[in-house]
């Protein structure tokens, strides 16, 4: 390896302007890059859920909505607040993504015309009764103090999440709502609903590619400069990690891969991540230069010793990304295929481009006058002793190590998922607020649908729509439920709609013939009364929905519906009907494969460590050792998510991946050390000491630049991606103190290593 860096560097003008001229091809390619918003983008296109639910928004339309929340404190039964809704509701009809014939507001629930002056007070009285005694409308979309009112707008299932075309309906509807703002200041305006917070989605993505990208850099730059003391020897690992940003942004736009969510963090993370090979490249050729070298064969001789361990260090991080390619999501899938090839360019680069890069550097101080190296070696004298007294307790600590791994699995199994995308965002958010005010007083913004199915007429059953009207009692009770509708609820309105509108009559007719009237002149009526059948049962009565307002659209409370519910619904397969779930169901679809996508990586990317480990080495106790106190660690940051209730989602998912991917570096380069040291001819006792030692510089760097990294992503606007770098960054420290502490007592007891009891009991001197 030592010769072909002689004849990079020999070629150094060539190999430059190679790497430029590919790096640019890259760049150019940048100007492709499109963003997904969608919670969707985690389900696979083949998920049957999400087919599923595809197939129920073919029948019955598209369950999103917008919603425009209006309030006044003066009370919203007035003529100002009809003409408002008149007017909003109008102007959403002629938006070609909306559902103009489905749009619902108190107006058109009614039937209600502009009143005439005179008599404006009756109409208005009667407008409020109807509004809080409808059987229907009750409840539905006005408050109960009547000063808030809701237009519920369905949104086309045509539109698509991850092009520009829903952030410009949403930008259409910003202006609708400015406009009524405008004219009716005494109101209070607010935009809402799943499209809207998509929307608010895409563009926080792209603010924080935006913000984060410059300050990761900068941030990562000063930790350089600190940790190096030299604005040339910073400057090379941080080309490296550019260069490896620009190539796998690059290739994502060639491939016209849409960016997730959770994939704005990717230059965060390669910025973090890539530099480490830099750091330990150019630590250790400084060094050599501290010892008398010049650049050229510092370098030449640096990458002699470190080409082995920064390949295995590069291709067990890569390989942890990657085993998100079983992942069943599109979003973790892609964003471990593409961090992947990210760690692998900057691996390539920093093996045959820091070379020629470093070969150019000629310090105008002498390193081996630089009191920063002093210092230094104070530092590694202290570390020499620490490591010394470690190992005079190593027993202690192994078995400290044994409670806390187990600690952190029962926190493991405990932890909470969640895919709600409204707690996305930080409590200040406007969305945020807008959507946890809908859901604390007027009934919620997720809706689960119950998807029955059976033969053809099977809804027009008496006996089954007994049994449907009985569930939603049961249903209904519960106190995370604010409505339940279903075909049971529309027989039973037209029910009540023929009786004059007695409420002794909202009930379902004791008389099958009677239904099957009542049912075709429903059909064949007017287009408002088909069309509220529609909504429940399709053309020739084979499947039918009940639809589930929830007032919280935290996953976890979704489950705990469905679980508690599931009994219930026995009464129809009882019957022969299947029952399926749509609508809001996805985010319980969503929330299986994250945990299905953490365990599958978790345990991927330890098979793949301690194989590559087992082969390198040539033993699977070695590569085992190797491996546990990274796990430790890893495993140790899950049992914090769980005390400080952080719940696993699309973003926290990838923390054992990174975790373990990086972790296991630390540990690599201390055995890669001890390996050499013995090597060398010295003792068990040194070997194992100045493994730890000579290792904890690049190590500590390493493990404080990546840290620093991530810790830039509690600037999001993302709660997720916040949590995702405090706790990454945790890790990164976590992962280095067990690898300098843990990883040398369990060496220790290699045969071969271990040390004799008087050397161990022997003080420092």
């Amino acid at each position: 390896m030592q010769a072909f860096t002689e004849k990079l560097i020999s070629h150094r003008k060539i190999v430059t302007t190679l790497a430029i001229i590919l790096t640019l091809f890259w760049g150019l390619n940048l100007v492709n890059l499109r963003i997904d918003g969608g919670f969707t983008s985690v389900l696979p296109e083949s998920d049957p859920d999400f087919l599923f639910n595809q197939s129920i928004e073919e029948e019955f339309g598209s369950a999103d909505e917008i919603i425009i929340l209006i309030s006044n404190d003066d009370g919203i039964y007035s003529r100002e607040t009809t003409e408002l809704i008149t007017g909003l509701s109008e102007a959403l009809a002629d938006i070609s993504e909306i559902e103009g014939e489905r749009i619902i507001d108190m107006v058109s629930l009614y039937g209600f015309n502009s009143p005439q002056q005179s008599g404006e007070t009756e109409q208005l009285a009667e407008l409020e009764n109807f509004m809080r005694n409808d059987p229907l409308a009750a409840g539905t979309i006005n408050s109960s103090d009547g000063k808030t009112t809701m237009i519920l707008a369905p949104v086309s299932g045509e539109i698509s999440m991850e092009d520009e075309e829903l952030r410009a309906l949403v930008r259409e509807l910003e202006q609708i709502v400015e406009k009524a703002r405008v004219a009716h200041s005494g109101f209070e305006i607010l935009l809402s609903g799943h499209p809207v917070v998509n929307a608010e989605i895409m563009d926080k993505m792209a603010n924080d590619l935006y913000l984060l990208f410059p300050i990761a850099i900068t941030a990562v730059a000063l930790m350089l400069l600190l940790i190096l003391r030299s604005l040339r020897g910073m400057l090379i690992p941080l080309v490296i990690t550019l260069m490896s940003v620009i190539w796998t942004f690059g290739l994502k736009g060639l491939l016209h891969s849409p960016l997730t969510i959770t994939e704005t963090v990717i230059p965060v993370i390669l910025i973090s991540i890539s530099c480490a090979d830099g750091i330990h490249i150019v630590s250790e050729a400084f060094h050599f230069m501290h010892h008398g070298m010049d650049s050229k064969t510092a370098i030449v001789r640096t990458i002699g010793d470190l080409w082995k361990p920064v390949t295995l260090t590069s291709l067990t991080t890569a390989l942890g990304f990657a085993s998100f390619i079983f992942s069943s999501g599109r979003s973790l899938r892609n964003m471990g295929l593409f961090l992947a090839f990210g760690v692998i360019t900057a691996m390539i680069f920093s093996l045959f481009f820091i070379p020629v890069l470093f070969s150019w550097y000629k310090p105008t101080v002498k390193h081996e006058n630089r009191s920063h190296y002093k210092r230094q070696f104070k530092l590694l004298k202290l570390i020499e002793h620490a490591t010394e007294f470690f190992l005079r307790w190593r027993l202690v600590i192994i078995v400290i190590a044994a409670i806390v791994l187990g600690l952190s699995a029962f926190g493991m199994m405990n932890i909470n998922t969640d895919t709600d995308e409204i707690r996305y965002f930080k409590e200040g958010n406007p969305i945020r607020q807008t959507a946890e005010l809908i859901e604390t007083e007027m009934g919620g913004l997720s809706m689960l649908q119950i998807i029955l199915e059976g033969q053809e007429d099977s809804f027009r059953e008496l006996s089954v729509l007994r049994d449907m009207e009985t569930v939603q009692k049961t249903i209904s009770a519960r106190p995370e439920v604010s409505s339940v509708v279903s075909l049971a609820d529309t027989v039973s309105y037209m029910y009540y709609l023929m009786r004059g509108r007695s409420v002794d009559y909202f009930e379902i007719p004791d008389n099958q013939n009677f239904i099957n009237r009542l049912l075709l002149i429903s059909n064949s009526g007017e287009e408002d009364r088909s069309s509220m059948l529609s909504t429940y049962v399709n053309d020739d009565f084979s499947r039918a929905r009940i639809m589930i307002r929830i007032t919280d659209s935290n996953t976890r409370v979704l489950e705990k519906l469905l679980s508690d519910i599931d009994s219930d619904l026995d009464v129809f397969r009882t019957r022969g009907l299947s029952v399926g779930f749509a609508g809001d169901y996805l985010r319980v679809s969503n929330s299986r494969i994250i945990v299905e996508s953490q365990v599958l990586s978790l345990t991927i990317t330890l098979g793949i460590i301690l194989i590559v480990l087992s082969i390198i080495y040539r033993s699977l106790l070695h590569g085992l050792i190797v491996s546990m106190p990274v796990v430790i660690a890893v495993l140790f940051n899950f049992a914090v998510m769980w005390l400080l209730k952080v719940s696993l989602n699309p973003a926290t998912a990838i923390i054992a991946a990174v975790g373990l991917g990086v972790g296991i570096d630390y540990s690599i380069h201390i055995y890669s050390r001890l390996r050499l040291l013995r090597e060398r001819g010295e003792s068990p006792r040194s070997c194992i000491v100045n493994s730890a030692t000579e290792s904890a510089r690049g190590i500590i760097s390493n493990a404080a630049s990546v840290g620093v990294g991530f810790l830039i992503l509690l600037l999001s606007a993302y709660r997720i991606i916040n949590d995702m770098g405090w706790i990454i960054a945790l890790t990164m420290l976590t992962t280095s103190l067990s690898s300098l502490i843990l990883l040398p007592c369990l060496l220790s007891f290699l045969p071969g290593n271990k040390p004799s009891a008087e050397k161990l009991n022997k003080k420092p001197a």
